[in-house]
């Protein structure tokens, strides 16, 4: 169990944890995505028992991505915003094309690929943080590399 403040466990992980959301929900919806996940986790009883508090961030704030796509409205308005984000940057900025072919992926399939590609994290690493199985997350890979080959030729 993680035994730093829920501040400190916040702090140490608040970085990744929107570079995350922005390639799930874009630069403009990144930071309420996080705030949601890391309010409703801190208030849960599920995060006093967490062992890997961060894995558990890292779910919370793919649901609340999920939360957001659910709205059709919210979706158009996200889907013509700028692709490229304008706060959080990464170490090799891609292409603004790449952002918008990722941005037209599943929030599933943009979780694996934002793992695989900008953090360089294993499959099983993957499947650990995501709360999912290996398989479930070669696949996402596999339909989102596919996609992404249709898009961007």
């Amino acid at each position: 169990m993680d035994q730093r403040s829920d501040a400190e466990v916040y702090r140490a992980h608040a970085t990744e944890l929107t570079r995350f959301a922005t390639v799930l929900v874009g630069p403009d919806s990144a930071h309420d995505v996080v705030a949601e996940a890391v309010i409703r986790m801190i208030g849960s009883r599920v995060w006093t028992r967490a062992d890997d508090r961060r894995a558990l961030l890292f779910r919370a704030v793919l649901f609340e991505a999920h939360n957001l796509h659910r709205s059709a409205a919210r979706r158009r308005v996200r889907e013509e915003k700028a692709a490229v984000p304008v706060a959080v940057t990464v170490d090799h900025e891609p292409a603004p094309e790449v952002w918008q072919a990722v941005r037209g992926l599943s929030p599933q399939q943009r979780a694996v690929v934002f793992f695989a590609y900008w953090q360089d994290l294993d499959v099983t690493a993957i499947a650990d943080l995501l709360g999912v199985s290996d398989g479930t997350v070669r696949r996402q890979l596999a339909r989102a590399r596919g996609r992404l080959r249709e898009v961007l030729g």
